[in-house]
């Protein structure tokens, strides 16, 4: 009887022990998963405000030129901004892409840059940050 009811103990306390670890897995894998997608979103957040500031100040600098009179200048410069612009644009959703961490990769709606500003303009809506 007495081995019996060691092995009970036994079977009881592993068990426990199990399930224990199994809760406190899920509970860190929503905690971690809640954090990286925050950052996720503060991050895009940067992405947008800056991408803005920049294109804002390259119109300014096209401005500028054409009021100077520049204006063949002031095309070259749009143009040569705009495919900075693109380049940029397109390195950035990579790099984001890449760099996310594997096992959260599910919470990526977008895989190119006007996916990426949907995604940036649903954050501002339901304000998640």
């Amino acid at each position: 009887m007495n081995e019996e009811l060691l092995m009970v103990a036994f079977l009881g306390f592993f068990s426990g022990y199990i399930l224990k670890t199994i809760i406190h897995g899920l509970k860190t894998f929503t905690a971690v998963a809640s954090f990286v997608q925050k950052t996720g979103y503060q991050s895009l957040t940067l992405l947008g405000t800056s991408v803005y500031k920049i294109s804002y100040v390259d119109q300014l600098c096209v401005i500028a030129l054409e009021k100077a009179g520049k204006t063949e200048e002031a095309k070259k410069l749009r143009l040569e901004n705009q495919q900075q612009f693109d380049e940029w644009k397109k390195m950035i959703v990579e790099e984001f892409r890449e760099n996310y961490p594997e096992n959260y990769k599910w919470q990526l709606d977008f895989d190119d840059w006007n996916g990426m500003m949907e995604e940036l303009t649903n954050i501002y809506k339901e304000k998640k940050i």
